[in-house]
This record gives C-alpha cells, sequence and structure tokens, in this order.
C-alpha cells in the first residue's frame, strides 16, 4: 500500500523502539482473523494520516463508524444507480456485472454465461442491471431457453429491495479519501450482490484514463470472494481485480472461507494473533495475544508489532453520511397512474411509454422500487387470446400512495 507520508500501524515486537507502517507492505495486502475489523479501521487511519487517497468498500460494516470524519462516507444506495448502469457497447463491463451476480448467488459458469448475454442485450437497450430488468429479458435472449433460464429466473427473482437512486457519482470514490457502507443492506445477499456491482464498475473504470485511488480497502472480503462450492465459477471479477494496478488491502474475519485462489495472490498478510497461532504449519513462535503478525511472502520474513491506539474523532468540515436521494413524486405517480390504467401493463411497455417524458434508467429503477417495496405486483394476466402473460397491479398500499400524491 503507498502512503505519501508516515503512516503507522502500531509498535515493532521484533526491534525495540521500531515502527510497523502502511510504506513498504507493497500494494497486495490480506489481513486475516477475528481482528480484522480493529485492523482495516488501522489501516484506514493510517492511510488518512498519511494522506494517501484510500477508498474503501465497508461490505460487513466494521469500519464505517470508526472513521467517520476522516473520510467521505456514503450509504451503498447512493451510487448503485452508476453501478447498475452498463457501460454503453463495453462487452466486457457487462461481463463483470455478470460475474458479480454469480459471486453473490453462487452461479456455474453456465448460468454466467447466460446472464452474460443477457446484460448485452440490455445494454443494447440502454437499461439497467438490475435483478428485475434481468429477470424480464432472461427468457428473451436468442439459444438459451428451458431448463436452465427457469431455474436461473428463480435465483434472479429472489433478489429485492436493491434501491437503485441517482445521487452520486463514481468519481467520488476513483478520487479517493471515500468510503461506502454497506451496513443498511436490507439482507446479506443485496450487499453482497451491491458490493460486487462496485468492485465490477471500479475495475472498469480504473482500467481506462481516468484518475486512480492511491489503494482500494475492502472488509468483508470472504463475503464476495468465497471459497468456491461450484468449481465451474470462472471468478472473473477476483481475477480482473487481482490484475488491476491498484493496490489492494482486503480484510477478512473468516479465513475459512475466503478464497484459496485470492489467499495465495496476496504477497503480505497480516494475522491477528488467533488467526497466526491458529495456522496448521507453524514454523515460528506463537504471537501474543492482542498482537498481529506480518506474514512477507516477497522476503520470506515475519514481524510482530501491537497496534497503536487511535481514537475516533470527527474532522472539521468533514461531511456527514451521504444517503441516496429519493425519486421524484411526479416519477412515482405517474407510473402508478399508468400502471392502474391499463391491464397488460409490464415493465418494458412502461418504460417504453413514459421515456419521452423520463430518462428510461429512471423509470425502470423506480418500477423496481415500487415492486420490490410493495406498491406492485406482478400478475398472470390474459392477453387476447394467446397465453397469460406477467403484468403490473397497483396493491392497495399502492392505490393509498397514488392517492397522497394525488392531493
Amino acid at each position: 500500500m503507498s502512503a505519501k507520508g508516515d503512516g503507522w500501524l502500531g509498535y515493532s515486537l521484533d526491534r525495540p523502539g521500531g515502527r510497523v507502517g502502511v510504506r513498504g507492505l507493497g500494494d497486495r495486502v490480506l489481513i486475516l482473523g477475528r481482528q480484522a475489523g480493529a485492523m482495516a479501521s488501522l489501516f484506514a487511519y493510517a492511510g488518512a494520516e498519511a494522506g494517501s487517497g484510500l477508498t474503501i468498500l465497508d461490505i460487513d460494516g466494521s469500519i464505517s463508524t470508526d472513521v467517520q470524519g476522516y473520510y467521505r462516507t456514503f450509504d451503498y444506495r447512493s451510487m448503485l444507480y452508476e453501478a447498475f448502469h452498463l457501460e454503453g457497447d463495453d462487452a466486457m463491463h457487462g461481463q463483470l456485472v455478470a460475474s458479480a451476480y454469480a459471486a453473490a448467488l453462487d452461479l456455474t459458469s453456465e448460468d454466467e454465461a447466460i446472464l452474460s448475454a443477457s446484460l448485452q442485450r440490455l445494454s443494447e437497450q440502454n437499461d439497467l442491471a438490475t435483478p428485475a430488468a434481468l429477470y424480464d429479458v432472461l427468457g428473451a435472449v436468442e439459444g438459451f431457453r428451458g431448463y436452465y433460464v427457469d431455474k436461473l429466473k428463480g435465483r434472479i427473482g429472489s433478489l429485492r429491495h436493491l434501491d437503485a437512486t441517482r445521487a452520486d457519482a463514481f468519481d467520488e470514490l476513483t478520487a479517493g479519501r471515500a468510503l461506502v457502507t454497506f451496513a443498511s443492506a436490507p439482507y446479506p445477499q443485496a450487499a453482497e450482490l451491491a458490493a460486487g456491482l462496485y468492485v465490477a464498475k471500479l475495475v472498469h473504470l480504473l482500467s481506462g484514463p481516468v484518475s486512480s485511488p492511491d489503494a482500494l480497502l475492502i472488509t468483508g472480503a470472504h463475503r464476495l470472494f468465497r471459497r468456491l462450492t461450484r468449481y465451474q465459477n470462472p471468478a472473473k471479477l477476483l481475477a480482473r481485480l487481482l490484475e488491476s494496478k491498484t493496490p489492494l488491502v482486503l480484510a477478512t474475519s473468516l479465513p475459512a472461507l475466503l478464497s484459496g485462489e485470492l489467499t495465495d495472490s496476496m504477497q503480505v498478510r497480516v494475522y491477528s494473533s488467533e488467526a497466526w497461532n491458529g495456522r496448521n504449519a507453524r514454523r515460528q513462535a506463537a504471537a501474543l495475544a492482542c498482537s498481529y503478525t506480518v506474514c512477507d511472502d516477497r522476503s520470506d520474513e515475519t514481524q510482530g508489532f501491537v497496534p497503536r491506539i487511535i481514537r475516533p474523532m470527527s474532522l472539521p468540515g468533514a461531511p456527514r453520511l451521504v444517503l441516496p436521494k429519493r425519486p421524484s413524486a411526479e416519477l412515482t405517480k405517474t407510473i402508478l397512474d399508468e400502471v392502474s390504467r391499463y391491464e397488460s401493463a409490464n415493465r418494458q411497455s412502461v418504460v417504453s411509454y413514459l421515456s419521452v417524458q423520463f430518462l428510461p434508467a429512471d423509470v425502470a429503477a423506480e418500477i423496481d422500487r415500487l415492486h420490490s417495496e410493495g406498491y406492485l405486483v406482478l400478475e398472470p394476466k390474459e392477453a387476447g387470446g394467446g397465453p397469460k402473460i406477467l403484468s403490473y397491479t397497483v396493491t392497495e398500499t399502492g392505490r393509498r400512495l397514488l392517492q397522497g400524491l394525488s392531493g
């Protein structure tokens, strides 16, 4: 991890009076053990102290409270709109998004291929890669039919309450000194998918001519890069992340659940005392309680240290947690009104009809929100003399909301 100043982590146990700093630890650092969250907070403090432009994805919410005031802090929903947005005609971003879905849902390579083809179609339609949009387009992708598509639609349909709102741009993250917290996610899988989408977007953006943070710190890494239970999963997202030039610091409190490929790829590992003492093949002396051990594969050396104590504080003028902006009342009212008027209103027809008045992606995102929050429900309805189709119906809760918005 690069540092512009003299950020340091603690007092060396091997060199009396010496310090262990972030400078010189390299660009691939992995923090392991039950106290990984505390050490990740210390890395964040040291980075702020050294003036580094560190970007943090706090998947498990372990450090957001500790470092608030040192970093511009954002709720994950505030940039999820941008994370769902597919980057034009570039198929690589779509493949990374498919890999993020595969990682969150533990899908096979065949499932990921179907998702990748579906995402390419969404990109052509200038739509967002939301679960609802994917669900609608899965059955229409040429070459994929039958059991595997139906099974995949069931998995995608299980994802709910992912609010994609337009509040902040990813420029905030690529500039560094920013933290995104996923603690407000309604359930674990939502946080994991959202984090995967953030990583996919960052990896794609950082491969181009944009400003880059000095390092990327990710907590709860085992939730996004799990030890594979399906060996058919190619883990493209992990591979592209490790190939990136941006220095990485990953932390996990559950090393046994972490991908073995990720563990083997990290040059420097920082163990908390119980993680170091619990290793199967120990050649070094046991670590002291509450200490940490740095294992550097580059030089085959280890060093122990006691972490420094830093008390959380708010810096003058530091921004508070940025929450996402709610959609406009006009858009919400228009969608509910149009769905209540027509018997066969589905997602695609409503987006197409309102695209003259609103941005298609905004309409799609608001439909997804209304559906996930119970204002709209999908029901099979007759369509002339043909088979039944799934169309939206305004629920009783949705009708009350419409009445309130109509004044």
